[in-house]
């Protein structure tokens, strides 16, 4: 009897370990996982993980993106669920830069599809975009977007099968876009990865009005290998393992000025920056860099870091600082108001005044996009500001605004976009007013997702004109023709009303060779990707400057 119980005790933890056993076996076969390194014009900047989970009745597909190399964004995740049909169910996506968190969402709905997202202190959203049963989720530089398309297209039939898609953009306040995206078998290939040669088949990828690339898919399983977009200067290949990558931040480090980190509090927060100065002790003009909206850090992606050790160099002060929750900064980006930053910049313009190496009695505010309506507002409160430079202002709101619109007429126009997409993004950017206008405090649900709704609210309110026609400083204006229309037009429009307000000093100087940083983009595969500034700029900024 005994040999019995203990019979039966084995056969049930045998039966308990084949139990287990098998679900161990069964996620083995249903998950699978890829590594890819992204190439950008022959330098790895980036890697990609891509696990692929398939359930009893769904397709999941997720991503980690490490991008330690780009100028901005450092991270982004990101989540595609399909049923077993592959018919979208939902995508999500959180992108990290400087320490500020950007969320989106995508979610099947009743009358197609619903899109959400929360950029920093901004939101926005469209609900009922109409979408095709069998529509993917589609992003070129994704390569979590590649395995469902890949997994419908016939390689036996081969030839060009077509596909539709909805594509985000970078700019997560654009509702995404219906795209067509086609895949051509074109022939047998090796490629060699790291030690491996893989039998691959090799497909052209083709977009409706966008330049053609290429993927490699490995014959024997189907795997996506290799992706090229020769546009974008873009390869991404799979490896075999994980890679760390650890470039260094673009910082002058120039001995012929002095540097030191400085700190201030402000409602609550604690606000770091770096003051540079010439090395003799003595007061110097001073100057207060004012950067745009969004997760930028005190150097701007290069160009505020040269203008610092530039103007250091050519007898100024300058401080530079993070914005609440970006870099080292207190508080939360996310619940950023106009007023806030505005009140941040006259804070950190005392601060200025106060250090030792500063005049008082001689300060100035240079500023970049958005940043140009806090520095013009702060010239029109503070009777000692002696002059503004401003370089690509933005003065008007995205949201309703006549000159708004008709410039996204131009973009959709060169860019080819098409008019239905452009009546979605003015949808979105209506639907966007219309819901801050009637929400009475500074959050709100919306799509079942909580917004900070104030800073919208602020931005349609706003009338750059009540605080321009009391800006009685000189003003330079420097703009890039290089730029997004938007911001040409700003320019324009802003040194005509500093000419109808009667301020006689004010300058516009183009460029006709820049673009919106007024630099050289960089990526030397050591440094995080930055723009080195035009010298010329450097230049005429100091002169400006020691004129006034």
């Amino acid at each position: 009897m005994k040999k019995i119980y203990i019979t039966v005790i084995c056969l049930f933890i045998a039966s308990i370990v084949f139990f287990i056993s098998s679900f161990v076996y069964l996620d083995k076969n249903n998950r699978k996982t890829y590594y890819y390194v992204i190439n950008s014009s022959g330098r790895d900047i980036g890697t990609i993980r891509v696990d692929k989970f398939v359930t009893e009745d769904k397709r999941i597909y997720k991503t980690a993106l490490m991008a330690p190399y780009d100028e901005i964004t450092t991270e982004i995740r990101a989540k595609i669920v399909y049923d077993r049909k592959y018919n979208l169910e939902s995508y999500s996506a959180e992108r990290v830069s400087g320490g500020a968190v950007e969320t989106i969402s995508i979610d099947k709905s009743d009358t197609g599809v619903s899109f959400i997202s929360r950029l920093n202190s901004r939101f926005a959203f469209l609900e009922g975009i109409p979408v095709r049963k069998e529509t993917f989720i589609f992003e070129e530089d994704s390569p979590a977007t590649y395995p469902a398309i890949i997994e419908n297209y016939d390689f036996l039939r081969g030839k060009s099968q077509g596909f539709s898609a909805i594509s985000c953009f970078s700019d997560w306040e654009l509702p995404p876009m219906k795209r067509f995206v086609t895949l051509t078998s074109v022939r047998d290939e090796y490629l060699k990865i790291e030690r491996k040669k893989i039998k691959t088949e090799n497909l052209l990828l083709k977009i409706k009005d966008y330049p053609q690339g290429s993927i490699w898919v490995a014959k024997i399983d189907r795997s996506l290998i290799k992706i090229e977009i020769p546009f974008l200067g873009l390869k991404i290949t799979r490896t075999f393992s994980p890679r760390e990558l650890t470039p260094k931040n673009y910082i002058g480090e120039s001995g012929e000025y002095g540097s030191r980190d400085v700190t201030f509090k402000n409602n609550g927060a604690n606000l770091s920056g770096t003051l540079t100065f010439p090395l003799k002790e003595t007061r110097y003009p001073a100057v207060l860099l004012a950067g745009p909206d969004g997760p930028e850090d005190r150097n701007l992606r290069g160009l505020f870091a040269d203008l610092a050790e530039s103007l250091s160099k050519n007898g100024f002060t300058v401080l530079r600082f993070d914005k609440r929750g970006v870099g080292s900064s207190d508080g939360s980006l996310g619940s950023l108001s106009e007023d806030d930053e505005a009140d941040d910049l006259a804070k950190a313009l005392d601060l200025l005044a106060a250090q030792k190496e500063a005049d008082p009695q001689n300060l100035f505010v240079l500023s970049h996009s958005q940043g140009a309506l806090r520095a013009l507002k702060l010239a029109s409160e503070k009777d000692y500001i002696k002059g503004l430079i401003l370089m690509a202002p933005e003065i008007y709101s995205r949201y309703g605004s006549q000159e708004n619109f008709e410039d996204y007429d131009k973009i959709f126009f060169d860019q080819k976009w098409g008019r239905d997409y452009l009546k979605s993004v003015k949808k979105s950017l209506e639907d966007i007013k219309t819901r801050a206008s009637q929400s009475k405090g500074s959050w709100a649900l919306i799509l079942w997702k909580r917004c900070f709704i104030k800073r919208v609210k602020e931005e349609t309110d706003r009338r750059p004109s009540i605080f321009i026609k009391n800006v009685k400083v000189p003003v330079l204006i420097l703009q890039g023709r290089l730029d997004s229309p938007s911001s040409m037009e700003s320019s324009s429009l802003l040194d005509k009303m500093l000419e109808e307000d009667g301020n006689t000093g004010h300058a516009l100087t183009y460029y006709g060779y820049l673009g919106r940083y007024f630099g050289k983009k960089v990526n030397d595969g050591i440094h995080r990707i930055h723009y080195e500034a035009d010298k010329d700029v450097l230049d005429n900024i100091s002169s400006w400057l020691h004129l006034h």
